[in-house]
């Protein structure tokens, strides 16, 4: 994922969640690298692409999350994310306690 930079958008449920990827899809050309349950009801997106086109679609998620369901919805976006965070963005299921 060099020269691609990352960002994870996170809140309670998955309805939000999803509401947040069909908004994002729809309004940018971001890669959805996957969807996964982090405990505690606390959901999670990963997202790839340039960095002017990663932080509009978090802003987009949670504006869109914030909408649906009125939870605390969080986010963090990486410029330039060091292998570990970017092996993470890419295999969403490192993050699954399986």
């Amino acid at each position: 994922m060099a020269n691609t930079a990352v960002g994870f958008v996170e809140t309670e449920g998955f309805v939000p969640i999803f509401d947040a990827v069909d908004a994002i899809v729809k309004a940018t050309n971001v890669t959805v690298e996957g969807v996964v349950r982090l405990g505690g009801g606390i959901v999670a997106v990963a997202l790839s692409g340039d960095l002017a086109t990663v932080e509009e679609a978090t802003e987009i998620a949670e504006e869109t999350a914030k909408a649906v369901s009125g939870a605390q919805v969080r986010s963090v976006v990486f410029a330039n994310p060091c292998d570990a965070v970017a092996a993470v963005a890419g295999h969403t299921a490192l993050l699954e306690g399986n």
